[in-house]
């Protein structure tokens, strides 16, 4: 029976890789086909009206949180996905980076970059609609914070500055509140994470306070990607 049971279970994992396979090749194939000007017409959509619709002046920004919001919903549960399995897989009784400890230089060095690593992450969530940046850009830089806390103190001091749970819980306020701001759109009387569509003020564009939700949603995803990248990182230098 326990055979059996072993053996169907295998079976069950395969199945569902081949299935998602062909999902995919079905994807890739009809994206494969479609049309050269439904292409080149969303592209010059997007160009030409994306600040219109959008209210964002940052035509990446306006695609990825708003064009296909859904998809960077995706990508985002990827991450999610990703840290929350090494947390729990990974033993947290060891560390890799043993060895001789950094000069005084570079712990000196550590401690001046970090305020201006706190700003420029900041700065990229915030103004993620307006200038090249994002949650994306701005939360690695964030994380690079207890990741270099991490390389020049060890993991010990960089989890006593950045409990684990805390960072846990902040990504899944990033999450939780990436999909809370999407149902916004679907309360307006339109879809899951409209933007524009859905009646929500865009404001003036150029603005600080502009392009309706995007810029919380650059908060959520600069919250759940600095978090997440951080725990991903001291998961992987742990042994047992």
């Amino acid at each position: 029976m326990n055979r059996i049971n072993v053996i169907s279970k295998k079976l069950y994992k395969i199945g569902l890789v081949v299935s998602l396979a062909i999902f995919l090749l079905f994807i890739f194939y009809d994206i494969h086909n479609l049309e050269s000007n439904s292409k080149r017409y969303l592209s010059d959509h997007y160009i030409s009206e994306g600040v219109q619709e959008t209210g964002a002046i940052n035509i990446v920004t306006s695609v990825l949180y708003d064009y296909r919001a859904f998809d960077t919903l995706g990508e985002a549960t990827v991450l999610l996905t990703a840290a929350a399995i090494l947390s729990f897989l990974v033993p947290i009784t060891k560390d890799k980076m043993r060895g001789t400890p950094f000069t005084i230089i570079v712990s000196q060095t550590t401690q001046v970059f970090i305020p201006f690593l706190a700003i420029l992450g900041m700065y990229l969530i915030f103004f993620g609609h307006l200038a090249p940046g994002g949650g994306f850009v701005g939360g690695v830089v964030i994380a690079l914070i207890p990741i270099l806390l991490t390389i020049t103190y060890r993991v010990e001091f960089s989890e006593y500055k950045f409990k684990p749970d805390k960072k846990k819980v902040s990504e899944d306020i990033g999450a939780i509140g990436f999909v809370l701001i999407g149902l916004l759109g679907i309360l307006t009387g339109s879809n899951f994470l409209a933007n524009g569509q859905a009646n929500v003020s865009l404001g003036d564009a150029g603005e600080l306070i502009s392009a309706g939700l995007i810029p919380y949603l650059n908060i959520m995803i600069g919250i759940k990607v600095g978090a997440g990248l951080a725990i991903i990182f001291n998961s992987l230098i742990k042994e047992k």
